[in-house]
């Protein structure tokens, strides 16, 4: 995606991933006024753009805000998917008990560090 913005009289080009160009116009237009100029981008894109614009009166860093929250919670339920899939592979021993193998754990325990990571950039929104 490419998008070309005035923040308070200065012209700005975001370049890269729907999700990088949101978060960087979330963070740099805080406060500030932002005016949309134009924008290149697929078309999936372009409509959910549009979609979102609307339904927040084209306030583009409310917008940007909204999607970038979007991306986060979509990246935390990815990451608790894959947590339940590799606790679903545990191992129970005769008398009931749970086992896991300890690489299992290992990755487990990252994956949630990076949920709580994920987590607090979408609290300190």
């Amino acid at each position: 995606m490419e998008m070309w913005v005035k923040v308070n009289e200065e012209k700005k080009k975001y370049q890269g991933s729907f999700r990088k160009v949101m978060e960087e116009l979330s963070t740099d237009g805080k406060g500030k006024e932002v005016v949309l100029l134009s924008f290149h981008a697929p078309q999936k894109e372009r409509r959910r753009l549009k979609r979102e614009l609307r339904a927040n009166g084209r306030d583009l860093v409310k917008t940007a805000t909204k999607l970038r929250n979007w991306f986060y919670r979509m990246e935390i339920r990815k990451l608790r998917r894959k947590i339940h899939y590799l606790k679903r592979r545990a191992k129970f021993t005769s008398k009931g008990d749970v086992f896991y193998c300890s690489k299992t754990l290992e990755r487990i325990k990252k994956l949630q560090e990076k949920i709580k990571e994920i987590d607090s950039k979408l609290s300190a929104a």
